[in-house]
């Protein structure tokens, strides 16, 4: 009778498991897997995986909206842009709430 494959998903939370609990050691990954009969090259491949899944993930940082300001007509001005390391681009138009600005560049600051 054939071994019962592993679904994607499963093996995923297996090692997840694992490399939360390494994590959690001050061990060397190669004892680790030693001492849980694991294999070193597949926790390896597991590990780098996740941390490029980290890498890659996006979060969003609630930011709170104040009313808009009456600023009068400013018509055909460009707006502000503003790159934050590479990460991070942010337009704002003529008509923007400075405070709120600030609270964004400041959250984003803090990840």
């Amino acid at each position: 009778m054939a071994k019962s494959k592993h679904t994607l998903k499963q093996k995923r939370k297996f090692w997840q498991a694992h490399i939360t609990s390494w994590e959690k050691t001050d061990i060397s990954q190669a004892e680790y897997c030693r001492l849980n009969g694991l294999s070193s090259r597949s926790f390896g491949y597991w590990k780098k995986r996740q941390d490029s899944a980290k890498v890659n993930s996006v979060s969003f940082v609630p930011v709170p909206l104040a009313p808009p300001m009456d600023v009068g007509s400013k018509v055909g001005r460009a707006p502000l842009c503003i790159v934050l390391d590479d990460r991070y681009r942010i337009e704002v138009s003529d008509d923007f709430y400075p405070l709120t600005l600030q609270r964004l560049v400041h959250a984003l600051e803090q990840k």
